[in-house]
């Protein structure tokens, strides 16, 4: 593998840690409509520079690349950018060792996250965008429709905003995970019922959907009150059919997603740097390289929740 070449206004950064995520089960078994070997995957990690003025400061990378000139990008919503790009998918991540960042897309992080942990606050500002995008929680009924990884971080980050959340989830071991996480867990079998029974028939004022699964759009406009709010944060592979009468008629609103924006990476490091402890339940382990793609197969077939690559070997 080629040795990275640092462009304008760019630093070598040498990783450190990775977390494996969805997307990379994506690239690996081919069905990610960007990606292509050969590839170094890995946009979830956190590194030191090796020059600059964050030499030696170890940070978290914001992997984006987003062109500065199209619609979005002028808008201040560069994360929607109509040519977006990331490092470990559309050129080489992590696992590659070095990486060539921009140095404006490094956030410090404060001494008392351990680097193994620190790339979970990537996921997290996934989860702070989102919480962002819909009307304010505090006191409100919250379902979240999903119990993997970023489910369960955007259930953590609504109900530090104040939300009473209910997380949907069938998997066994991922409702385990949401149990020791403290989260409320629904029937598995109808979800609808037992939102409107916990609820007094009121439902949710806030659903997220981070399971991105066919079945889950046909249910989402049953489990929200009328005015209340759909967002949507799991990126759906096809179409799917939602109940746009009930949106009519229920007055609801849909909130689109797409990854965040540095003011959510942000406060990601702060809600890490408060809460690593409480969310430690979501932590696997850490692998090794050549553990990397043996972990994966793991995880696709729902062994585990967030595991960690160590880039240092």
């Amino acid at each position: 593998m080629a040795e990275p070449v640092a462009g304008p206004g760019e630093v070598i950064v040498r990783a450190l840690f990775s977390g494996l995520c969805g997307t990379d089960l994506h690239i690996v078994d081919g069905s990610h409509p960007r990606a292509t070997f050969p590839l170094a995957i890995g946009h979830e990690f956190v590194g030191l520079p090796e020059s600059g003025p964050l030499a030696g400061q170890t940070v978290l990378v914001d992997p984006l690349l987003p062109c500065g000139s199209c619609t979005a990008c002028d808008i201040g919503a560069s994360n929607t950018c109509a040519r977006l790009r990331l490092i470990g998918i559309d050129r080489d991540g992590a696992l590659a060792g070095r990486v060539a960042v921009a140095e404006d897309r490094l956030h410090i992080l404060p001494a008392g996250i351990p680097a193994d942990v620190a790339p979970l606050a990537e996921p997290i500002a996934v989860a702070v965008h989102v919480v962002r995008r819909v009307p304010p929680l505090l006191g409100r009924s919250v379902v979240v429709i999903g119990g993997g990884p970023v489910g369960l971080l955007v259930a953590h980050v609504a109900r530090r905003a104040g939300g009473q959340v209910m997380v949907s989830e069938k998997s066994v071991s991922r409702r385990a995970v949401a149990e020791a996480l403290g989260f409320e867990l629904l029937d598995p079998v109808d979800p609808v019922e037992d939102v409107q029974r916990r609820t007094a028939g009121r439902l949710a004022s806030v659903v997220f959907d981070a399971a991105a699964a066919i079945p889950v759009a046909g249910m989402l406009t049953q489990l929200v009150r009328p005015t209340g709010t759909i967002a949507i944060v799991g990126t759906y592979g096809t179409p799917a059919a939602i109940d746009l009468q009930a949106v009519v008629f229920k007055e609801l609103t849909m909130v689109g997603h797409r990854t965040y924006l540095p003011a959510d990476i942000d406060a990601a490091i702060t809600i890490l740097d408060a809460d690593q402890e409480a969310l430690r339940p979501l932590m696997s382990g850490t692998v090794t390289p050549d553990q990397v793609q043996t972990t994966i197969e793991a995880l696709r077939s729902g062994q585990g929740m967030k595991y960690v690559a160590d880039c240092r070997t």
